[in-house]
């Protein structure tokens, strides 16, 4: 039988004054094998904290460290494993701060979390966005509600008639909704065409933001569990109840929603570009409405813009006297919604 050992990691938790950023806890966990405390301790980080990656699940345990160890004879004889595994303790706090960023012409948001003076990235989903009739706006926002098997009309002008779609699978908001713009009634939600959000162009809906099933069912949890904290909705958690609920000021937390037409920055294979298209043709000013855009959050791709990205981000991979012709080839050559490495582009 595996033993995981997490009770005093959780009451350390609970009696540290003060958590800085960058600090961990080790969480050691005894197993008759490794990939049973390899599950074990995936398990018990999605129940903390729902959104978690697979990729940061996969990079913490990846860092474990393993000793063999002999039974006794009178247990049996044979060995078992006591395995050590590093996590941030910012995935096992009770109270948790995110940052919801949305690129509407990438078609995806970034997921991060706010902690000390540190912003995380946790993950990226896939999204459907508003069409170029019916648009999602770039700005500074606040989630401030949440509604649980919500119902649904129709927002087309002469359907105001028709009646209201009821809650359930069949229903164009999902399962589940967070508001975020009180002024122009845009939020993320589900979806019941879920095939869309894996389209390649996906500027499909009236405005609003659709989202994996799965990863909205994952908010979800989380918010009940982690943000939400001025009041309990942990009966909403497997709830066919149509609920809604507005945050306490406490409970709010950060949307930000841009349009940037591309994107420069660097994993572990190196420095990247991905372009995408202006599917709002914004780079006509006139096509901006400023009642409900935030120009300082639209970025397109500009010789200079792109320059100037590359200088900061390049580390030296780039000579300055290469830009220029880095940043032309780019413009010109590349397709959109595709990532090219900056080591393998022959400009």
């Amino acid at each position: 039988m595996k033993r995981i050992h997490l009770l005093s990691v959780l009451i350390m938790l609970l009696f540290s004054p003060v958590i800085m950023a960058g600090v961990q806890d080790t969480v050691k966990v005894e197993a008759e094998s490794i990939g049973e405390a390899d599950a074990s301790i995936g398990n018990y980080l999605r129940e903390q904290f729902p959104i978690i990656s697979d990729d940061i699940i996969k990079s913490i345990t990846d860092k474990r460290t393993i000793e063999k160890v002999d039974k006794p004879l009178e247990a049996g004889g044979g060995y078992f494993y006591k395995i050590n595994y590093i996590i941030g303790k910012n995935f096992l706090l009770d109270t948790v701060k995110i940052l919801w960023e949305l690129n509407i012409p990438e078609f995806r948001s970034h997921l991060y979390q706010l902690f000390g003076k540190d912003t995380i990235y946790i993950d990226t989903w896939n999204n459907v966005i508003g069409t170029a009739k019916d648009k999602t706006y770039a700005g500074h926002f606040e989630a401030y509600r949440v509604r649980n098997w919500p119902s649904w009309k129709d927002p087309e002008k002469g359907k105001e008639e028709l009646p209201a779609v009821p809650p359930g699978p069949k229903n164009p908001l999902g399962l589940f909704v967070v508001h975020y713009d009180e002024n122009s009634l845009r939020y993320f939600h589900g979806t019941n065409k879920p095939k869309l959000v894996y389209s390649k162009m996906r500027s499909l809906s009236h405005g609003c933001v659709r989202n994996d099933n799965d990863n909205i069912a994952k908010m979800k949890e989380f918010l009940i569990k982690r943000v939400i904290k001025s009041k309990d909705l942990s009966s909403w958690m497997d709830s066919k109840r149509t609920m809604s609920y507005d945050f306490d000021k406490v409970d709010r937390f950060p949307v930000r929603i841009i349009y940037k037409t591309y994107m420069i920055d660097r994993d572990e294979k190196g420095l990247f570009v991905e372009l995408y298209k202006d599917i709002y043709n914004y780079s006509n000013s006139r096509n901006i409405d400023t009642k409900w855009n935030d120009e300082s959050l639209i970025t397109l791709s500009t010789h200079e813009n792109l320059k100037s990205e590359f200088k900061a981000k390049s580390k030296g991979e780039v000579s300055e006297d290469k830009i220029d012709g880095l940043v032309d080839y780019v413009l010109k050559k590349l397709d959109t919604y595709e990532r090219y490495y900056v080591k393998d582009l022959n400009y």
